[in-house]
Parts: C-alpha cells; sequence; structure tokens
C-alpha cells in the first residue's frame, strides 16, 4: 500500500516537472472527456500538486461522481475547499451546495451563505440561483423574498435554467416581485425549453402552451 502510494505521487512529481500545471491540468480534462478517469487524475494531481484550483476542482468532482475513485464525499469537500480558498466559483458553488446538504460535511447553513456568496460576487449563475434558495427560504441570511427573487433574475438572465424557472415561479406566487402571469409564462416556458422538467410539468399542470 505504502509502495502504491510512493509510485502514484513520484508518477505525479515527475509529471509535474515536465509541464506546466495549465499542460496538466489541460492533458487531464481531455482524458476526462474521453472518460480515461483514472488517466485524468493523474494530471489532475500533477497540477493540482502546484496550485492548479481547476484541476483541485476536478479531483473533487472525480470523488464526488465516483470517476475513476471510488465516491467519497469527504474527499470531495477536502478537494473543494482547496479549489474554493483558489478563488474558483464553480467550486464555491458546490462547496456551498455540500454544507447546505451535509454531503460530506456537517450541514451548516452559514458556511453555505458564504461559499454561495464568493461565487456569486464572480458572477457564477448557478450559485446566484442557490443564494436566492437562501434568500428565499432564510437558511444563513434572514429571509427575503426581494433579495431571492433578484438572485434568481441574475441567475435566469445569464441562462440558468434553475433561475429561470424559480423566477417565474416568483412572478406566478407573487413572491419578491409583483403577481404577473405573463412573466410568469416567460420565464417558465424559458427554463422549460432549456430542459428544466419541472418546468414543462408545470406548465402542462396550468395548461400553458
Amino acid at each position: 500500500m505504502k509502495k502504491t502510494l510512493f509510485c502514484v505521487l513520484l508518477g505525479a512529481a515527475l509529471l509535474a516537472s515536465c509541464t506546466t500545471p495549465a499542460e496538466q491540468y489541460a492533458t487531464g480534462a481531455r482524458f476526462y472527456e474521453t472518460e480515461q478517469y483514472e488517466q485524468a487524475l493523474t494530471h489532475f494531481r500533477a497540477a493540482a500538486a502546484q496550485g492548479n484550483a481547476d484541476a483541485q476542482l476536478m479531483i473533487a468532482k472525480c470523488y464526488d461522481f465516483g470517476k475513476g475513485v471510488k465516491q467519497n464525499m469527504a474527499e470531495a469537500v477536502r478537494w473543494y475547499t482547496l479549489a474554493a480558498q483558489g478563488g474558483n466559483a464553480n467550486a464555491q458553488d458546490n462547496l456551498g451546495t455540500c454544507y447546505a446538504t451535509g454531503s460530506g460535511v456537517k450541514q451548516d447553513f452559514d458556511a453555505a451563505y458564504r461559499w454561495y456568496s464568493e461565487a456569486a460576487s464572480q458572477g457564477d449563475a448557478s450559485a446566484l440561483n442557490n443564494l436566492g434558495l437562501c434568500f428565499r427560504n432564510g437558511e444563513g441570511v434572514e429571509k427575503d423574498d426581494a433579495r431571492s427573487a433578484a438572485c434568481f433574475r441574475q441567475a435566469a438572465e445569464k441562462g440558468n435554467s434553475n433561475g429561470q424557472y424559480n423566477l417565474g415561479r416568483c412572478y406566478y406566487h407573487g413572491l419578491g416581485v409583483p403577481q404577473d402571469e405573463l412573466q410568469a409564462r416567460y420565464w417558465v416556458s424559458m427554463a422549460a425549453r432549456n430542459g428544466h422538467k419541472n418546468a414543462a410539468a408545470f406548465m402542462e399542470d396550468n395548461g400553458w402552451k
């Protein structure tokens, strides 16, 4: 076991000495795209060892979804944290979700809100939607329907289908915005066209075409 770990670390170190972190990451990404996850991880680890936040994010995703390694949410959180601390917005958003759901870490809505806010400040559409959920549900922050709708709008305008659906529902129920069925139909239908299944079901339930 120790010998195997030593060989893995030595291999990563040798790879790291041959190319730049960006090149290692790019090579890893090509392997990942073709579902050669173990090879991808070798390159991601080499780049991550030199502080590449994108590579750290991808290692986290491998552990999150069991790609090339056994699924391990605690390890995923560890790597998401490294990438998030390095300023990667996607990692910050995913780390926020780990804290919100208690996946691989103790559930902590305050931490979830902080990480969603970090990612949202960089314009991450998914984080903006998740921040909207925090305001809507009063999780990690005081409940505020107006700020919730504002976050959903920013996410929706960036093309995020969850944000579009949630903004549509805000207009449908008059939460944080004036009740407006036309606006509700517009945003829910936009989400449905982007493949959002709940939006499609919502339209069918309301007889919208």
